[in-house]
């Protein structure tokens, strides 16, 4: 008579745990893949968003960029115009500095406006130096005087004002005489006095009689506006 089959030995303890323990460690293995395989699906299904300027449609950083720029544009050109609106106002006074005189100068030249430095008259000193008369040369009288430059830069050699006084110092005559007059040499009409040089100037004049008898020299410049100014003029 035959045997029934047996049934399988029950599993030690040992067994089953490695058993499980191997099952759990290929969930762990599969899981990540599988939740990766789900986000993939998922993100190839979902509506992708397109871009705003493909649709059609500006940013917002884009206007904001825009009018910081026009902004930005528009000061700096503001700040342009003013400046020149103050150089223009100021040019007379802007002209009798050493650096700005020949750019100045030469802008306004194109330009056709005329510009008139406003040189400092009472940096000129003036010191007369006497008169007297030659035999060879009756009816005439001839002035000595110095003319120095105490300014800390170059200025044009000044017209010279020569005032003929009476006895009560009243004026008699005047006449301005222009350095090409003046001086011992022919000069430049351009030519410059430096800061410090003093020079010595002579005038010729008909004698004016016994009712002259005394003078005045005052150094004198074109002033803006076509006029002559004088230091004495400046120094009142």
């Amino acid at each position: 008579m035959e045997q029934p089959p047996q049934p399988p030995a029950p599993m030690r303890l040992a067994e089953r745990a490695k058993a499980r323990a191997a099952d759990s460690k290929l969930k762990a293995d599969t899981s990540p893949a599988a939740f990766e395989t789900t986000q993939a699906i998922r993100a190839a299904l979902a509506p992708k968003k397109r871009p705003l300027y493909e649709l059609g449609q500006t940013p917002a950083e884009q206007p904001t960029s825009f009018f910081a720029g026009m902004w930005t544009a528009g000061s700096v050109l503001l700040l342009l115009v003013l400046t020149i609106q103050v150089v223009h106002h100021y040019r007379h006074d802007l002209a009798a500095n050493a650096t700005l005189n020949g750019p100045l100068t030469s802008i306004y030249a194109v330009l056709g406006i005329p510009i008139v430095p406003r040189w400092d008259l009472t940096a000129y000193e003036v010191r007369q130096l006497g008169a007297s008369t030659a035999p060879d040369a009756p009816g005439q009288i001839t002035l000595r005087a110095s003319v120095k430059n105490s300014a800390h830069q170059a200025q044009p050699l000044p017209l010279l004002r020569v005032t003929l006084q009476d006895r009560f110092g009243n004026r008699i005559a005047s006449r301005d005489v222009s350095p090409q007059s003046y001086l011992p040499r022919a000069i430049p009409p351009s030519s410059l006095l430096s800061a410090g040089q003093r020079i010595d100037a002579e005038m010729t004049f008909v004698d004016p009689g016994s009712n002259a008898v005394g003078f005045e020299i005052d150094a004198c410049l074109p002033a803006p506006g076509g006029a002559i100014a004088c230091s004495n003029d400046a120094a009142r």
